[in-house]
């Protein structure tokens, strides 16, 4: 099991996947924009992030390519979550800098294998 900082504008979004991820016996810490991920990401370090993509005013690309650029947290596996595919220009961008990404809405049992596979991943 793993601490996994969910990061979401969306308040019902964040509780249902704490709810989802600590009944898999997961610690979940949440964030509610890019900024406050940041600032999280260092208090916490957590095995796994899931991060929205479209938030304001620091996007979910934005954060990402933070979390990345740090050597800190670069290692910290990321699961992008979005409320419409991810275009071919953001694939190509940021493909490599994410794990996956999950279309919302977001299902228990694909929640749980995403995040499953992800931190088996980067052990």
């Amino acid at each position: 099991m793993g601490t996994i900082l969910i990061v979401d504008d969306d308040i019902d979004i964040v509780n249902l996947f704490k709810i989802f991820l600590s009944r898999e016996g997961h610690i979940a810490v949440t964030a509610s924009d890019g900024k406050s991920c940041l600032e999280k990401i260092r208090q916490v370090r957590p095995d796994l992030v899931l991060l929205d993509v479209m938030m304001a005013p620091m996007d979910g690309w934005e954060t990402l390519a933070a979390i990345k650029e740090n050597p800190e947290t670069s290692t910290i596996p990321v699961v992008m979550i979005t409320g419409k595919p991810i275009m071919e220009d953001d694939r190509n961008k940021y493909g490599e800098l994410f794990h996956t990404y999950l279309l919302k809405p977001v299902r228990r049992p694909q929640l749980c294998d995403v995040v499953r596979t992800a931190l088996s991943c980067s052990r």
